[in-house]
């Protein structure tokens, strides 16, 4: 398997200079996921788009995701270094340099170290970087990439024919927002796949008829685990057209709720082009295949019920992915045990690494709320406010001073009205104010 080893960065985004290891302590029994987490600006996406950078064999790959105008011009070169392995044997780095004063320029990109056994130099440059200028039809495939935002959404298209094109599975396989004309592909996919499994079936080839719906299968099953089984798929044949049914009713996608429009968008995405990679053990199940997956907050337009539910199922469907993920989710941080943490800070705009931790499902969602989100408000800002208030006024009676007396009373009865755990909460500091000073602030 390929994996990713180490990211080095420098001079990108908020970034001047830090390092990624992605290797673990353990080479046994962790799911190989990979968590970036922090505050807004604190560089998760350009984590993330750095590594889709050097694994983009397109030679203009600094344009793809504009990452081009995350590098500083204060400097007149960036660098990025991957390691690459298999399995424990190391295969080589990459290098991508960019000259900041030529925006068309493309980067440098080449493997700098130089591989003593030759078969691993042929593998590493045969798989990571395939031939763009020959047909994807005349090569096949080891390993592929991919990159993908939370903030795409499926939209409904009607199918023009289910015949297979010139579709290139690997064209901007790393952008990770796709074209909408990429996007609408799925729905042709989908009813391709359908009609020439049912076409097999008839003439009795069960085998290739199971296999034509195999990446179906695991969308469909994805969709009704995330689901509870309330998404269903159907195929209208007047016009061709691929709709959902939610308990009974049909509805096109583009009425669906934007947490479903969003992960059928890049799942459905991520199965049809892996189903259309020649492979070069196609033995494989296309879900099962060797990749690396990037994934930038694909919670944002999902409920917490989901948002918990997704990465592991993420994983469950592509048990053979690295994966590298941003989130702001609490919900995602502890739905899966032993995924790498990696928490990001920013000190006078420059981001750093703060802290390294393996995930726990046994962690509360308080916990990673305050430990590794850095949240520590538990109510809103008027609750909070008065809360403050509170506290400094309670220390001032126990010490003897009632000079804010009457605001104190003012504030208790503002937190009495604001539910049965605010209360509880001030009535324990209460009860102890009225053993230290004889008075009874307790609401009615």
């Amino acid at each position: 398997m390929i994996r990713l080893g180490k990211l080095e960065i420098k001079n990108v985004g908020p970034f001047e200079e830090q390092e990624f290891d992605f290797h673990f302590d353990k080479e046994k029994d962790h799911p190989d996921i990979h968590i970036f987490t922090g505050a807004n600006g604190t560089g998760k996406t350009t984590i993330l788009q750095s590594l889709a950078n050097v694994l983009n064999p397109n030679a203009k790959r600094h344009l793809i995701n504009n990452f081009y105008k995350r590098f500083q011009v204060q400097d007149n070169e960036v660098k990025v270094l991957i390691f690459i392995k298999k399995k424990n044997q190391f295969l080589g780095v990459i290098k991508s340099t960019y000259d900041h004063e030529d925006t068309l320029m493309p980067m440098q990109y080449r493997v700098i170290k130089k591989l003593k056994d030759h078969s691993l130099n042929k593998e590493f440059t045969e798989n990571v970087f395939f031939d763009t200028k020959l047909a994807i039809t005349h090569q096949t495939f080891k390993f592929a990439a991919f990159g993908y935002s939370g903030y795409r959404l499926i939209n409904s298209t009607v199918i023009k024919n289910t015949e297979e094109s010139n579709y290139n599975p690997l064209h901007l396989a790393l952008e990770f927002d796709k074209k909408t004309e990429e996007n609408n592909n799925i729905s042709n996919w989908i009813m391709n796949r359908y009609s020439k499994a049912a076409i097999e079936e008839t003439h009795g080839n069960k085998e290739l008829a199971d296999k034509y719906r195999s990446a179906l299968n695991c969308l469909m099953e994805s969709i009704e685990t995330l689901t509870n089984g309330e998404f269903t798929f159907t195929i209208k044949t007047n016009p061709l057209q691929v709709v959902t049914k939610y308990h009974g009713n049909e509805i096109e996608f583009d009425v669906l709720p934007d947490g479903l429009r969003s992960i059928l968008s890049w799942m459905g995405d991520l199965l049809m082009r892996l189903d259309q990679i020649p492979w070069e053990n196609n033995e494989i199940p296309v879900n099962e295949q060797d990749i690396i997956l990037f994934l930038d907050e694909i919670e944002v337009h999902l409920h917490p019920k989901w948002q918990y539910r997704i990465l592991p199922l993420t994983k469950a469907i592509f048990p053979n992915a690295q994966i590298f993920i941003t989130t702001h989710s609490p919900f995602i941080l502890n739905s899966i045990d032993d995924a790498k943490i990696y928490q990001l800070e920013t000190e006078k705009g420059i981001s750093k690494l703060k802290k390294v931790s393996l995930s726990n499902t046994g962690d509360s969602y308080q916990y990673i709320y305050e430990e590794i989100l850095g949240v520590t408000k538990r109510f809103g800002v008027e609750t909070e406010n008065d809360l403050k208030r509170f506290n400094e006024i309670d220390s001032e009676i126990v010490q003897g001073n009632f000079e804010r007396e009457a605001e104190f009373k003012e504030v208790i009865a503002s937190l009495a009205d604001e539910g049965k755990e605010v209360t509880s909460l001030i009535s324990s500091k209460l009860f102890r104010l009225k053993r230290v000073v004889g008075k009874d602030y307790l609401p009615a």
